[in-house]
């Protein structure tokens, strides 16, 4: 099981506290009778919510077994997927945290189910149920792991470029 919660935490930290920010203003403004200012500050606790939701979603675990690599979060599965459906894999630097153009990159194994994924149509290191590929932080144990299970599966060699 593999997990990628080391590249998701600075995202979390930064929803509990915009959270947090968002309802200490709420509460002042609204023991304060401040009509106006309470909606505005209600708004954005809204969006932090749905921000701390999303940085939560972001939390993701793989699972090999059983000829199947599934992709958990704290909400349910996003994706499983049989390992004889892997129609190839390769290594990139994919994004883990960007704000404009400040990006921070860190090395992932892309298994791609269709073979027209590019190394350029990854977009970030988060899995999704649209996305035609499953992403996992990669470490040379992973890469072992994976291509063990394939191997056992398919009976021919995951090559990952």
């Amino acid at each position: 099981m593999k997990t990628n919660i080391k590249y998701s935490i600075f995202d979390l930290i930064l929803s509990i506290i915009v959270l947090s920010i968002s309802l200490i203003g709420f509460i002042v403004l609204v023991t304060a009778c401040h009509f106006w200012g309470s909606v505005g500050y209600f708004i954005f606790f809204l969006i932090a919510t749905i921000m701390l939701l999303h940085s939560i979603k972001n939390i993701q675990w793989i699972d090999i077994t059983d000829g199947y690599i599934t992709v958990h979060c704290p909400f349910g599965i996003i994706r499983r997927v049989r390992l004889n459906q892997i129609k190839k894999a390769f290594k990139t630097n994919a994004v883990i945290y960007s704000i404009k153009m400040l990006s921070a990159r860190r090395p992932h194994i892309v298994l791609c189910i269709k073979k027209s994924v590019a190394k350029a149509g990854v977009d970030d290191a988060y899995n999704g149920k649209k996305k035609p590929y499953i992403i996992i932080p990669y470490s040379t144990e992973t890469e072992v792991l994976i291509c063990t299970e394939y191997k056992k599966l398919c009976g021919e060699e995951l090559i990952i470029k």
